[in-house]
């Protein structure tokens, strides 16, 4: 059993300072050290596929370990007779993780969803960290990342 960080890329590690923002990248640190959690993608970057961003978490000397890609579900049944406005509202990203966990979930312990857009489902909620786009993963978001964790 292990803890499971799905994160986004993009007002998470990427701010708008920079890319891959040493202080966000450095509160990723600090959670995978104290919780020992492995990586789910859920940012657009999954797209590249799994190969492609475990050679830049490696080039980027990035902390942790990728394990995998959240799917992409954004499903004809949720994009029929939605109006634009509507689907920027709807939780696509929450759909893929519920669906990764149906996968994967008998092995996971635990999860945090760390994220600068809330698209999550409302169970998921107790398990999101929305980051400030601006600045990314801030000393907060990584505390609040480890309790969620350290919870059971």
């Amino acid at each position: 059993m292990h803890n499971i960080i799905f994160l986004d890329i993009d007002g998470v590690l990427n701010t708008a300072r920079c890319s891959f923002d040493r202080d966000a990248v450095a509160n990723l640190c600090k959670i995978t050290d104290e919780t020992e959690a492995d990586i789910v993608i859920s940012s657009s970057w999954k797209l590249y596929g799994l190969d492609f961003v475990k050679s830049i978490w490696k080039e980027k000397n990035l902390p942790g370990q990728v394990i995998g890609l959240t799917p992409n579900t954004q499903s004809d049944q949720l994009l029929a007779g939605a109006s634009p406005e509507e689907l920027d509202n709807l939780p696509f990203k929450g759909y893929e993780i519920k669906e990764w966990l149906a996968e994967n979930g008998r092995e996971v312990k635990n999860y945090i969803i760390i994220d600068d857009e809330n698209r999550f489902l409302p169970d998921q909620q107790s398990h999101f960290v929305q980051t400030d786009p601006e600045s990314g993963i801030s000393t907060d978001d990584a505390e609040k990342a480890i309790r969620i964790l350290a919870a059971d």
